[in-house]
């Protein structure tokens, strides 16, 4: 399944998003809508993705984007694995609560740690029962691929790949993994990391 990521400001070019696809993930960070816009966001009768990342607000803000995404509707909720402690219960109790499923996740910017170190990456995340674990670093080479994707090997309900442009191969490869879905960009120029495709170009390419 493609799980097209949105980061559009505007609210109404969302909308016309969120009619063509089949899952997708809300960038509340980058798309800044208020509470009505947001439920309007939600209504859609596909599993949605709510997901607000530091940086533009502050924990309370987001703390209050995302416990109204999980409040009207919301498929799962993203929540990173090295958030604030407090912040991260107060989410995982209102998922729980309204039935949201919760990832959590885990994101390195810069490079592809170790084997090692991906594993006890993945044994804390399991400690707080996620529905999904994703694990997402930077792939530097081509090899960095293999190493995220040999989680795999003995996790299920994850979704590991790499950023990147030499992690694009990761990206694919994850669905034939296990992965339940991949992230896309609804087109060019609308790319919510390194390294990712749009939806047309993962058309064709998992056609082939």
């Amino acid at each position: 399944m493609i799980c097209v990521s949105i980061i559009e400001q505007d609210i109404d070019k969302c909308i016309e998003i969120l009619k063509q696809c089949e899952m997708a993930e809300l960038r509340l960070d980058k798309i800044q809508p208020g509470i009505p816009e947001l439920k309007k966001l939600l209504a859609f009768d596909i599993p949605i993705i709510a997901t607000c990342r530091a940086g533009i607000y502050d924990n309370d803000k987001r703390l209050e984007l995302l416990t109204a995404a999980i409040k009207n509707g919301a498929g799962y909720v993203d929540i990173e694995l090295e958030s604030d402690e407090n912040y991260r219960k107060m989410l995982i109790n209102a998922a729980d609560y309204y039935n949201c499923k919760i990832i959590i996740s885990y994101h390195n910017f810069n490079e592809t740690p170790d084997i090692d170190t991906l594993k006890n990456i993945v044994a804390r995340a399991k400690a707080l029962n996620p529905d999904l674990i994703k694990i997402v670093t930077y792939a530097q080479t081509a090899d960095d691929n293999s190493t995220v994707l040999s989680l795999y090997q003995n996790e299920s309900q994850i979704v590991a790949f790499a950023m990147g442009e030499s992690g694009k191969e990761s990206r694919i490869r994850s669905l034939m993994l296990g992965s339940p879905f991949i992230y896309a960009a609804c087109e060019k120029g609308c790319e919510s990391a390194a390294g990712q495709m749009t939806v047309d170009e993962l058309k064709k390419i998992l056609k082939q």
